[in-house]
């Protein structure tokens, strides 16, 4: 047991250093490419640091399909959502607060781009409606509802691109690998690139081997992996963007730091959803509907607050409570 736990902590470090790596090139790229706030954090930085848990659920699906390998990648579909919402939110709050009491920001008050509404009305309508295909039993209700996911989630790019001129992004940091080779400055755009392809390559190999330590350690505590796939596979995959949003809510820009978790959920309520549909059988348990009560909730509190520009650390908070009764919920009645 303690081996499958090292291995797994061994697994996460691995996962959150590739997904590190694979965000700090993209994010010099399109700065690059004069991308606005907006658009890189609600469209383009989510696509690619989704990556860690969309490699996850492919590996779960097709190289454990014998195993819990299916419950393992539904699990991290809605692991994310969940995360995001009743974590990843909650420290971003405590990072505002922290960043108004060491004067790095002049309120409490978040001031954020109102089109960021848009993704939160979005999850809160859409989200719910995952849920559908598994009370029906057809692979023809399946398809319906992935081409209805699939085509929301175009609108919703078409909706963000309107703004991608928005918030030009400044002073993205150099990408490590020209670091490493400070004179090849007229290559800087070819070592990104390849940055990206070698942080994918790592993705892959941590991801492989944390759903086979997942399916192995909730056999050997008699936990669900479903249950176990909520937590702990969003807990290692998303600490990149997580991390990001601390210290852009820290440093008091507001926009990047909810638009940056925000896209991610637009992707498990639309294209995920849609992939796993053609792809898996659907099904869900009480984890899964403990995960789309909490994120509906949190993110059309966040959508009023948002839209009627009352955004404050301590509501960012109120997710807080969704995690920590989860927690409770899994590890202390096992449910």
């Amino acid at each position: 047991m303690t081996e499958t736990i090292l291995t797994l902590l061994g697994t996460m470090v691995l996962v959150f250093i590739a997904a590190l790596i694979f965000t700090n090139a993209i994010e010099w790229i399109a700065g690059q490419l004069r991308l606005g706030c907006s658009f890189v954090g609600s469209i383009i930085a989510p696509l690619f640091t989704s990556i860690p848990e969309m490699v996850v659920f492919l590996v779960a699906i097709f190289a454990f399909s014998d195993g819990m390998g299916h419950e393992i990648g539904v699990g991290t579909i809605y692991g994310q959502p969940f995360m995001a919402s009743s974590l990843s939110y909650g420290l971003v709050g405590i990072a505002v607060l922290l960043g108004l009491l060491l004067k790095k920001r002049t309120s409490g008050h978040m001031t954020v781009d109102k089109s960021l509404a848009t993704p939160f009305l979005f999850v809160t309508i859409l989200f719910p409606l995952t849920l559908l295909p598994a009370f029906i039993d057809s692979a023809i209700v399946n398809y319906i509802f992935a081409a209805i996911f699939l085509g929301a989630f175009v609108y919703y790019i078409w909706t963000m691109y309107k703004r991608k001129d928005a918030e030009q992004i400044e002073n993205a940091e150099v990408p490590y690998f020209c670091r490493i080779l400070p004179k090849a400055s007229r290559g800087r755009m070819a070592l990104a690139v390849l940055q990206l392809l070698v942080a994918v390559g790592l993705l892959y190999i941590g991801s492989e081997r944390m759903v086979g330590t997942v399916e192995t350690l909730s056999a050997g505590i008699g936990l669900s992996a479903l249950g176990l796939a909520l937590i702990i596979v969003p807990a290692a995959t998303a600490i990149p963007e997580t991390s990001t949003a601390l210290i852009w809510g820290f440093k008091g820009r507001d926009t990047l730091s909810l638009g940056s978790l925000v896209g991610e959920k637009i992707l498990y309520s639309t294209f995920y959803p849609a992939l796993a549909l053609f792809l898996i059988s659907w099904s869900y348990d009480i984890h899964i509907l403990l995960s789309v009560i909490a994120t509906t909730i949190i993110s059309l509190v966040l959508y009023l607050c948002i839209r009627f520009n009352k955004l404050n650390w301590y509501t960012l908070c109120f997710g807080l409570i969704f995690f920590v009764t989860y927690i409770i919920l899994i590890f202390v009645f096992k449910v």
